[in-house]
């Protein structure tokens, strides 16, 4: 790995270890702010539509203007926000200054697309991708640690902590690729006319359309970890602390294990971790339904996580093979943003699925979602091998990875 990928690799621990998230930002609101838990409800809902606007802006500011801008422009409105947070306790003025915060808390992610596009080959895209989401998940794994003991000296010592971390950032971006070393210099004369041309264009190309269609059938899955998961193990008696021990589980598996599975995924093509990640993740949350103990339901988790380690670098590894030259944050961008949304209305979903028809219907249905998206990837990874054989032997021959090139052109939305 290049010198830049390490530094893009310390500003992500280093950004994921300050974040103010929801649950330290609730506390801190209630700590400061004297609202009420409606209130706040309110608030941290506004911090997650700022994140969800935030990954499709990141994407159109990495590729208009570098890298190193958009993690600039990403963490000093993270510093904004964090001194508007201790300066004030209007709700109308705090509504602003979250959205602002939830915002800033991804603008930054899809700069790392462009850095690792235009920094290394494509047959070490799904390696470095994972490192990556392995660099965040030590840093959300200590944040909690930190954070709660920030929170018992106080409340601004957790905007402190967010203020401190975002600076970091700040003199590692410096370092960065900036506009001139991108992957072609920035968006067209075109696209800078029409800034909603370069939001929409993920969702024209139909290649891309399609696997973001299905990452967001498969976001509906995971993120049921967040929303209904909880809820279930509580009503098979299960205590929080016990929730709390099992999901950590999560974090410490990737931690061990991501950069072990990093190597062993780039022996698989892309089109084999995808399906093998979507069918972990089905069969993961597909055994809630007979789960009843802790150590059933830690049993379940290991296998959802194996399919989160292997689906979170495909999937960006695939999005910018895709991409078209000097546009491989705004689909990196496209794909934060429908995860995020994957929460947004996964949640209440599963939650009515849950009360409607009971938890062992809504498991079952994960299951059978998820066995739906494989297939259907299957049949469409099927098609596309099919269609370049026919083009005989005049074909571009695959890379080093196994995969063919992508001519990587543009497409034109209507």
């Amino acid at each position: 790995m290049p010198p830049v990928f390490w530094l893009l690799f310390a500003g992500t621990l280093l950004n994921r270890l300050g974040i103010l998230v929801p649950a330290f930002l609730s506390l801190f609101l209630a700590a400061e702010t004297g609202l009420s838990t409606n209130a706040i409800g309110v608030l941290v809902g506004l911090w997650g539509a700022g994140s969800v606007a935030g990954s499709l802006l990141g994407g159109v500011l990495a590729d208009r203007l570098g890298p190193r801008a958009a993690v600039l422009v990403s963490q000093a409105v993270s510093l904004a926000a964090s001194a508007a947070l201790a300066c004030t306790q209007r709700a109308a003025v705090l509504a602003g200054v979250v959205v602002l915060s939830g915002c800033a808390s991804t603008v930054h992610k899809p700069a790392g697309a462009v850095v690792v596009s235009g920094a290394l080959p494509g047959a070490g895209h799904v390696r470095a991708f994972g490192l990556l989401y392995w660099a965040s998940n030590i840093g959300a794994a200590v944040s909690p640690a930190v954070s709660g003991v920030l929170l018992e000296r106080g409340a601004l010592w957790l905007v402190a902590l967010n203020a401190a971390t975002a600076v970091g950032y700040c003199l590692i971006a410096l370092r960065l690729p900036g506009r001139e070393a991108g992957t072609g210099g920035g968006a067209g004369a075109g696209e800078a006319r029409s800034p909603g041309r370069g939001l929409l264009a993920p969702f024209c190309s139909g290649p891309v359309a399609r696997f973001l269609f299905l990452s967001f059938c498969l976001a509906l899955i995971y993120l049921q970890k967040q929303s209904t998961l909880p809820l279930d193990m509580a009503g098979h008696g299960l205590a929080p602390h016990t929730y709390g021990l099992v999901v950590s589980l999560n974090g410490l598996l990737i931690i061990v294990l991501q950069p072990v599975l990093s190597r062993v995924a780039e022996r698989l093509g892309m089109d084999a971790q995808f399906v093998l990640a979507g069918l972990l993740i089905a069969i993961g949350f597909g055994a809630n339904s007979v789960a009843g103990s802790a150590w059933s339901y830690a049993a379940a988790l290991t296998v959802w996580t194996l399919g989160e380690i292997l689906l979170v670098p495909q999937a960006s590894a695939f999005l910018v093979r895709h991409a078209p030259e000097g546009r491989a944050g705004s689909y990196q961008g496209a794909y934060q943003f429908v995860w995020n949304l994957g929460l947004v209305l996964g949640a209440p979903l599963g939650m009515t699925v849950r009360d409607a028809y009971g938890g062992d219907v809504l498991w079952t249905g994960c299951l059978v979602l998820g066995v739906g998206v494989v297939t259907a990837y299957a049949g469409y990874a099927r098609r596309a091998g099919r269609e370049t054989a026919g083009r005989g032997r005049g074909a571009e021959p695959p890379d080093q990875s196994g995969e063919q090139r992508d001519d990587r052109k543009g497409t034109r939305c209507a």
